[in-house]
């Protein structure tokens, strides 16, 4: 409510509601504003999107390397309890059946053979009792070491005294002491096959070392998982720009 005393008078009026401004509209945005704004969501968009989805793949190789190496360690445990060696193995994909990576235990025989041996010839036991997995990203498949970057480099930082030679690009393998060993088949002194199919694991000839590579199929990134001759299990995550391998 507002008073104006007109001059000359002492007659005063009151009026409600009477606005400050009476010629005071409101009003939205205009066309050029709304373009500004459109223009700037897109350009921030842009910058955003490929940050976005650069990390979230740089989220599946790290998960790929650490889904991995926990797939070790319990293929290392379960050596160490049930007093066998088991290996660990790639099953690509196949039908409705994604690839997967499991510890090949099933079936146990009695006279210590454990598992069904290494695709394709052998395969996953799905039990029950099943063999422990762990499934394989499509994004982030499995590489040969000659495909990997700066494998050296890795070498020099999981297993510096090792020999190139000593580091396998295969199935890692664990004997009933928890250490790395390689399966091979069971000979007598003389060199034959004592049954023409078992095998033992037998690390005596010297220690024994595993590296797995992945890279992403979306942003060429390269993860790792190392297993030193002393058994320790390792994530690793190759940083291009400085050009190393980077514990996760």
């Amino acid at each position: 409510m507002r008073c104006i005393r007109h001059s000359g008078s002492t007659k005063v009026r009151w009026y409600r509601n009477m606005p400050s401004r009476p010629d005071f509209q409101d009003r939205g945005f205009s066309l050029l504003e709304l373009i500004i704004v459109v223009v700037i969501i897109l350009i921030l968009a842009a910058i955003s999107v490929p940050a976005i989805n650069r990390a979230i793949s740089t989220a599946r190789v790290r998960g790929a390397a650490v889904e991995y190496s926990n797939l070790l360690q319990t293929a290392r445990s379960r050596a160490i309890s049930d007093d066998r060696f088991y290996s660990v193995y790639a099953q690509p994909a196949a039908g409705n059946n994604s690839a997967i990576a499991y510890v090949d235990i099933y079936p146990q025989v009695p006279n210590g053979i454990s598992g069904l041996g290494a695709p394709p010839t052998g395969h996953y036991n799905a039990g029950p009792p099943a063999d422990p997995l762990t499934m394989m990203s499509s994004e982030v498949p499995l590489q040969p070491v000659a495909a990997a970057p700066d494998v050296a480099a890795l070498n020099a930082a999981f297993c510096a005294t090792c020999a190139p030679a000593l580091i396998l690009n295969s199935a890692p393998t664990w004997g009933p002491d928890g250490m790395p060993c390689l399966s091979k088949v069971s000979i007598d002194g003389t060199g034959v096959s004592i049954d023409g199919t078992g095998t033992v694991c037998n690390s005596s000839g010297g220690p024994i070392a595993y590296v797995t590579y992945f890279q992403s199929t979306v942003s060429g990134q390269w993860s790792a998982v190392t297993v030193s001759p002393a058994g320790r299990v390792k994530a690793w995550l190759y940083v291009a720009s400085s050009r190393q391998w980077s514990p996760l």
